[in-house]
């Protein structure tokens, strides 16, 4: 039987009820543990004191209820009155399995956070009215959790950024200077040797040099319009056997001479891609064997399924294992081996086009890097 009071001509037992009622609701949900475990508690509050028979509260992640279960019609309709009301906002009443169902949206700062029911024989306006009040206790502590894990992602972001910006500077600072200082350096050279053959060579190493910078500049560029969602694909009608010849040639002169191979069968479908971004994904992945890896290095094409597999791989020792896990992050590398923008490029790159970025350890042990595109039938040509 449920617990009542008979309120004066004041009312005052029912406003001191009421008032007891909520201040224990208030201190359990400000008080320790989880937010489920302070909602289970308010519930369980608002149950003892003969308000409810049970109760429960939907929010977008979770549905929580506790009380006895009663009869499953109940449940069962006390759950989907919740989930109208917490999607319309509006309050809701029905009847089921013998007891009346009363449901609050859960209102907080202009927001619906969800949504709260609670079951009972009846609910006259004064428990309609004390069920309302705890609804809106409940709302503002559920609104405050969704403020504290804000703040926490946000400042979770920030310590991401400011580590991100300190890689970056000091990334940036040796990719940058190594380069300048060699070029200084063979300018200084040129200044006293007059040596054709010498001279030639020294100004070989400046183009070196100075392809080297523009790559590095050319990837944070890429990437921060990636990023930024500038740079977008412009897909057509592509042969592979063109795009891998395209790339290779791109990326001749970061290769230090390591020779390539090619495995691309005959009957490779066309397949659409932007070919200038797959150029830039094959430039780097290349690079990268050159730099990381060993000789051989080969491009291998294969169609498996509805997709089209383009990899690069090569016969060094891999990916660290300490790396793998962050490979496709910025600036995640070998200390003092490059910026690590490369292969987070790549799979952007890739994403851009409808594709993704794979890793999977070569035959040999080595690394291997496959762009996969999706295949799909091309247009008919006529005449």
């Amino acid at each position: 039987m449920r617990a009542t009071s008979s309120p004066d001509a004041s009312g005052a037992p029912g406003r001191a009820r009421r008032l007891e009622l909520l201040l224990t609701v208030i201190e359990t949900l400000e008080s320790e543990g989880s937010l489920d475990e302070r909602i289970d508690g308010a519930l369980r509050l608002a149950r003892d004191a003969g308000l409810v028979t049970s109760g429960g509260v939907v929010r977008a992640d979770s549905a929580r209820s506790v009380g006895p279960p009663g009869d499953p019609a109940t449940a069962e309709a006390a759950l989907r009155l919740a989930a109208g009301v917490a999607r319309e906002g509006a309050e809701g009443r029905e009847r089921a399995g013998g007891s009346e169902i009363l449901c609050v949206p859960l209102r907080a700062e202009g927001r619906i956070e969800g949504a709260v029911w609670f079951a009972a024989p009846t609910f006259p306006p004064d428990e309609a009215a004390l069920a309302r009040d705890v609804a809106d206790r409940l709302a503002r502590a559920v609104a405050d959790e969704r403020h504290r894990r804000e703040q926490l992602e946000l400042a979770g972001e920030l310590r991401r950024s400011d580590a991100l910006k300190t890689a970056l500077l000091r990334g940036v600072t040796h990719e940058l200077r190594t380069p300048l200082a060699g070029i200084a350096n063979a300018a200084d050279a040129l200044m006293v040797i007059d040596d054709p053959r010498e001279r030639a060579e020294i100004l070989r190493a400046v183009i070196g040099e100075t392809q080297r910078l523009e790559r590095v500049v050319s990837n944070l560029l890429d990437l921060s319009r990636v990023e930024g969602g500038v740079l977008s694909a412009r897909m057509e009608w592509c042969v592979l056997e063109e795009l891998v010849g395209s790339g290779l040639l791109a990326a001749a002169a970061f290769l230090d001479g390591v020779g390539v191979s090619t495995d691309i069968p005959d009957d490779v479908p066309l397949v659409q891609a932007d070919p200038v971004l797959t150029e830039r994904i094959l430039v780097n992945l290349l690079h990268n064997a050159a730099r990381h890896g060993a000789p051989p290095v080969r491009v291998v094409g294969r169609r498996i399924g509805a997709e089209l597999e383009l990899a690069v791989e090569d016969a060094g020792p891999g990916v660290d294992p300490r790396v793998l896990p962050t490979v496709f992050e910025p600036f995640s590398h070998r200390e003092g081996v490059g910026l690590g923008l490369g292969l987070p490029l790549c799979r952007r790159l890739a994403e851009a086009q409808g594709g993704r970025l794979e890793h999977r350890t070569a035959a040999g042990g080595g690394a291997r890097f496959a762009l996969v595109l999706p295949l799909t039938t091309p247009p008919e040509v006529e005449g």
